[in-house]
């Protein structure tokens, strides 16, 4: 074996003449099987110290053979180390010679330069040396590594380099790693340092040597990084990687047992990017769930003005990473009632979103329906209330069997649209349809209050409409509060309107609990009236006129008999009770919740899948997580109708906007899971005729919270 070679070399050494009895023969024969080349090898290594002619054969040897041998030979090689050096170095500098060759012949050259000539140690051999280490099989870098301890304290910087780019392969960010362990086990600062951009793979390498010894600096500094908050200039890409340093110090900082010092990652202004990275690192980080449990009694137990809603928010998602097994059994039973009495009562909109989720994700689902399926009535101190909307379907009328000399080409009839190509049913005879039984959905809505928000991308953001004025940041204040219904509406709720959607299930949605799918604009403000007559509804008290209230001339109808004859500036009234379609600002409003960040959860794409669907099929709506408002499928799924016009974006400051006449295309917002998660940034606008039906846009409904009084209505417009 290699490792026994310089052994067996020196035991020799002190016997030459035996030496040379034995292996004189093995150097003149010349080596045809592997076995013979390598009694040759080992022949001429115990020989060369006496024999200068076997330095070239063993050079060549150095740069060929197996790693194993390298050290051996590079040993024997030593005392030739000054004749030896220029021809290596000349070997790693050449570029156009084998990548192996060049390093085989720095790991020489590690041990043949002496100390007081480490300067003649390029930046480029030095970047070379080090990527080529950890290229090299895994297997056999602990023995590299030990090669190349000479120039360790050189080679960190590119290591360094390597451990934190995310164009490495995940293998090199780990061979960076393990290095990092070898060559700088002391050194708990740059260890430190290192976990901030660690991946989990890397962060189980260094995290035992951190720990090991956690000096009092050390945890101080994983303190100021969890809470630092982005500096307000800092770029969108950049902000990415700010906050999951921030991340990686909160996570650490609660595998040392320091949950207190965590809790200050959940503190933000305009961005989430610390608290959404946190929420998916804890677990693939070794954190055990009970020290999350142990947060989460923590903030649970503080006023609300320590700690507010977001860090619980936050820890619920995190826990939805682990399994309900994975609870300790002495705490399952507890935690279970804990968060079914928050999910009841918690007043904050994204804590009760998250525990919906949570529970529905532990596979408490008679819980939640409980829950959902309970009405629950606005009020001012809560951030959510719940609607219970009993609706009698609406049924196809029957038509009647007509004579038989009436059939034939005249049976052309009655079929409804099935491809959403802008048809509607024909006209059928007045044949009074069969009732269907009753249903009663269950609406959550989410409440915004009045104020002054930031819509529109920053300057910086990748993909960002180049419109003119597309998605130009600026300021509106909305006088009025508004409720978003926490998902989107399904083709169940479509079907129930409108039996003529039960021809898209299983041809587009895969289900009827499927996000709702070909319904147009017009279709879109129908829906909204159509509930508010099922729960019972004043007319007065509708948002959206009846169409045959209004006067032609001041209100036309759409041209397109796909809209039934709907006004195509269909007046919404913004202060009465009924339901609606959000306006624009009020959709984005709420998915930003005062984030400037791409998404509403964050600009990380890598995390995006975990809140939206993308590139994939219409899905249920509250499958995936929530975003901090409560708020879910903001992003993906089925892009969702706004109320406007679309209208290049004002220079100046806006009141309530609503763009409710004068436009080509009406306004979707929220991206679709049949595109690239691009155009389901929260500032990008889909804009498209109102008449359009298809397999990606369906809708969700607003309402005010509150009626105001109906004289003279400033919201008309």
């Amino acid at each position: 074996e290699p490792a026994q070679v310089p052994v067996i070399v020196k035991e020799l050494e002190s016997n030459q003449a035996v030496a040379a009895t034995l292996l004189t023969p093995l150097i003149s024969v010349e080596a045809a099987t592997i076995d013979e080349r390598r009694s040759l090898l080992h022949a001429r290594l115990a020989m060369v110290s006496r024999d200068k002619s076997l330095v070239e054969p063993l050079l060549e040897e150095l740069l060929t053979n197996r790693i194993p041998y390298i050290g051996p030979i590079r040993e024997q090689l030593r005392p030739y180390a000054g004749e030896l050096t220029e021809r290596l170095r000349a070997i790693l500098r050449d570029n156009q010679a084998d990548s192996n060759r060049r390093f085989r012949a720095a790991t020489a050259l590690a041990d043949f330069i002496p100390e007081s000539e480490s300067a003649s140690w390029t930046d480029t051999d030095l970047q070379f040396v080090a990527g080529q280490l950890l290229l090299e099989n895994s297997e056999f870098q602990p023995l590299l590594r030990e090669m190349l301890r000479p120039i360790s304290k050189k080679l960190l910087p590119n290591l360094e380099a390597i451990f934190g780019d995310a164009k490495s392969t995940d293998t090199q960010r780990l061979s960076a790693a393990n290095a990092f362990a070898d060559f700088a086990a002391s050194d708990i600062a740059k260890l430190s340092e290192l976990l901030l951009v660690s991946n989990p793979e890397q962060y189980s390498v260094l995290y035992p040597l951190v720990a090991a010894s956690p000096a009092p600096s050390t945890v101080e500094e994983f303190r100021k990084i969890a809470a630092a908050l982005p500096p307000s200039e800092l770029g969108s890409v950049e902000r990415i990687s700010y906050g999951q340093r921030r991340a990686n110090s909160a996570v650490t900082l609660l595998r040392l047992g320091e949950q207190e010092k965590v809790l200050p990652v959940f503190d933000m202004t305009d961005d989430p990017e610390a608290l959404t990275q946190f929420i998916f690192r804890c677990r693939d980080r070794g954190v055990r769930v009970e020290a999350l449990l142990d947060c989460l009694r923590i903030v649970s137990a503080s006023p609300m003005d320590r700690h507010p809603h977001n860090a619980r928010y936050a820890l619920l998602l995190a826990l939805g990473e682990y399994t309900l097994s994975e609870i300790p059994e002495s705490r399952r039973e507890t935690l279970l009632k804990q968060l079914t009495e928050t999910y009841r009562n918690d007043p904050s909109s994204g804590v009760h979103g998250a525990t919906g989720w949570l529970l529905r994700q532990w596979g408490q689902a008679d819980v939640v329906r409980e829950v959902d399926q309970t009405p629950v009535p606005y009020t001012t101190d809560r951030e959510w209330f719940t609607l219970a909307i009993t609706v009698t379907p609406t049924a196809l009328p029957k038509p009647k069997e007509k004579p038989a000399e009436e059939k034939g080409d005249k049976e052309s009839q009655a079929e409804p649209s099935a491809e959403g190509d802008g048809t509607k049913k024909a006209e059928v005879e007045d044949v009074k349809p069969e009732p269907l039984p009753q249903k009663t959905f269950y609406y959550t809505f989410v409440v915004f209050p009045t104020g002054e928000s930031v819509i529109g991308s920053v300057s910086d953001e990748p993909y960002r409409d180049k419109r003119e004025n597309g998605e130009l940041r600026h300021s509106v204040t909305l006088t009025r509060p508004f409720a978003l219904l926490d998902r989107e509406i399904t083709m169940e709720e479509l079907i129930a309107f409108d039996p003529a959607y039960a021809n898209y299930v299983n041809r587009h949605a895969a289900k009827p609990l499927d996000g709702g799918i070909f319904a147009d604009w017009y279709d879109s403000v129908s829906f909204c009236r159509w509930l508010g007559q099922q729960s019972g509804m004043l007319e007065t008290d509708q948002s959206y006129s009846d169409p045959d209230s209004l006067d032609e001339d001041e209100y036309p109808q759409e041209p397109s008999p796909s809209a039934n004859w709907a006004p195509r500036n269909w007046p919404l009234h913004l202060g009465k009770l009924g339901f609606r379609l959000p306006t624009e600002s009020e959709w984005e409003v709420a998915n930003r919740s005062g984030m400037r960040t791409a998404y509403g959860i964050g600009s990380d794409l890598g995390v995006l899948g975990r809140f939206g669907w993308f590139q994939s099929q219409i899905r249920p709506p509250r499958e995936l997580r929530p975003g901090v408002r409560g708020l879910f499928d903001m992003h993906g799924n089925v892009y969702e109708w706004t109320h406007d016009w679309y209208r290049p974006y004002p220079e100046t400051s806006v009141v309530d906007p609503m763009v409710s006449e004068g436009g080509l295309a009406r306004v979707l917002r929220g991206g679709s899971s049949g595109l690239s998660a691009a155009y389901g940034r929260t500032a990008y606008r889909r804009t498209v005729d109102p008449t359009t039906r298809a397999n990606d846009c369906g809708f969700r409904i607003a309402l005010s919270p509150t009626v105001r009084s109906l004289e003279a209505d400033q919201g008309d417009k």
